[in-house]
């Protein structure tokens, strides 16, 4: 009769543990995922940070962080905050990071607001700004801005414009040349 005992209680006891792990809170899984994407960011390790981004910033994500561990190294980062909204549909996380650039080798600070949404049971980040310090640290590279929606696009260059105002003019000229008189 022993043996069905330590079956019924190693039964039990792999009930019980699913039990646990399936009611991890909404804010364990949050901060999993914050200590998740700015851990790999902080390691450089971006192929597994862009997973944990929504699919509509992940474009803006690599953008802002192309210089990280090339112009600039990161010396330490910090979770500050995190805080799941009152729907548990939204979340905030508020994360210091230190680091230095690479050509000064001068230290700054710069402590990032993340914005995080529910997807599924997890969070992934929707957006991200500067709450305070120095703003380079989550610049737009060369060549690209935002437009007036907030979203980012490429900045055409002088000759671009040119060349299409010339098509443009070239075109123009070719409908007039083809009405006919009279």
């Amino acid at each position: 009769m022993r043996v069905p005992s330590i079956l019924g209680l190693t039964l039990l006891g792999a009930l019980a543990s699913g039990c646990i792990f399936n009611n991890v809170s909404a804010e364990e899984r949050l901060r999993d995922s914050v200590v998740g994407l700015n851990d790999e960011v902080r390691w450089n390790r971006m192929d597994l940070a862009t997973q944990r981004v929504a699919p509509a910033y992940r474009s803006e994500f690599s953008l802002t962080h192309h210089e990280w561990h090339e112009r600039m190294q990161i010396a330490d980062s910090e979770i500050i905050h995190v805080q799941v909204g009152e729907t548990r549909d939204e979340a905030m996380a508020y994360v210091t990071v230190r680091w230095y650039d690479q050509s000064t080798m001068l230290v700054a600070e710069t402590t990032i607001e993340q914005k995080w949404e529910k997807e599924g049971r997890g969070y992934i980040l929707a957006d991200e700004g500067i709450r305070s310090g120095d703003a380079r640290l989550l610049a737009l590279p060369e060549g690209f801005e935002h437009d007036e929606d907030g979203n980012v696009r490429a900045i055409e260059s002088d000759e671009e414009v040119d060349e299409e105002a010339e098509t443009e003019d070239a075109g123009e000229t070719a409908a007039l040349a083809t009405v006919p008189a009279g």
